[in-house]
C-alpha cells in the first residue's frame, strides 16, 4: 500500500495542544487505521484498559514455548507495575483490529512468519503507520502494541538477537510488544466495543470458529 511508505511533514512541538485539535487528530488515526485495512477501530479512553496479573500468567502457565526466547515477551516485556504506570500517563489511545483466516492460526499447519500470515504482517504494519504518523505530528509520546510473540513472526528460524548482549532487535521499528505481555486483558477490552472475539488454541474446531480478531493499540496523548 502506498501510505505505508509516504513521506511525512514533520509538525512542531508544542507545550500544549488544543483539545480540539487531539480530538480531531485522533478520529484521523482512526480513520486511517480502517483506510490501511483494519476491520474494525474506536478511540478509546486509556481508563477501560485493564491490566491484570493473570493475563501475564497465562504466557507462562502453562508455560508458553515464547517464554524467554525474546525481548517482547516475559519475563524480558515490561512488568505489571510499570505498565499500569505507562497507562495512566496516556488519556487517550486508538484500538483497532484485524480479521484474520481460521485457518493460519490453529493446527499444525498455521502459518507463523512474516512471508505467510498477511493478517499479522497488516497489523504490524498499521501499528507502525499510526505511530509514526503521530510522531511526526508532534505526539511524540506515542507508542503502539501488537499482538502474539514477535519471534513467532519475525525471526521464527533464528534466536531473537535483542537478548543478545550488545547486540539489538533485527526489526525496531516494525516488532511490537503485545499486549497480552503487558497484562492488558484484550477479551475484556474488545468486547466492550462490542467486537466479536473468540478463543482459539489447539483444540477448537476450526469449522465452529467464525474468524480470529488480531488486536492492535496506539496509545496517542
Amino acid at each position: 500500500m502506498e501510505l505505508f511508505n509516504k513521506k511525512k511533514a514533520s509538525h512542531q512541538i508544542s507545550d500544549t495542544i488544543p483539545a480540539v485539535k487531539i480530538q480531531g487528530d485522533l478520529e484521523r488515526y482512526k480513520r486511517m487505521a480502517l483506510e490501511l485495512g483494519a476491520d474494525t477501530a474506536e478511540v478509546i479512553p486509556t481508563h477501560v484498559i485493564s491490566i491484570d496479573e493473570r493475563v501475564r500468567a497465562k504466557c507462562q502457565i502453562p508455560n508458553c514455548i515464547y517464554f524467554g526466547t525474546n525481548l517482547n515477551c516475559p519475563p524480558h516485556a515490561p512488568d505489571i507495575d510499570f505498565m499500569r504506570k505507562f497507562i495512566n500517563r496516556y488519556n487517550y489511545g486508538v484500538l483497532f483490529s484485524v480479521k484474520g483466516t481460521t485457518m493460519d492460526f490453529i493446527g499444525k499447519n498455521r502459518k507463523r512468519g512474516v512471508h505467510e500470515n498477511p493478517a499479522r504482517l497488516l497489523l504490524f504494519q498499521i501499528c507502525a503507520e499510526i505511530e509514526s504518523t503521530a510522531f511526526y505530528d508532534g505526539y511524540h509520546l506515542t507508542l503502539a502494541l501488537g499482538t502474539g510473540p514477535c519471534k513467532s513472526f519475525w525471526c521464527t528460524n533464528e534466536p531473537c538477537s535483542g537478548i543478545q548482549p550488545g547486540a539489538g532487535c533485527r526489526f525496531p521499528l516494525k516488532a511490537r510488544i503485545s499486549l497480552e505481555a503487558c497484562g492488558m486483558d484484550v477479551f475484556k477490552l474488545v468486547s466492550h466495543y462490542g467486537w466479536s472475539i473468540y478463543p482459539c488454541g489447539e483444540r477448537v474446531d476450526p469449522e465452529k470458529l467464525p474468524h480470529i480478531r488480531l488486536v492492535g493499540l496506539a496509545l496517542v496523548c
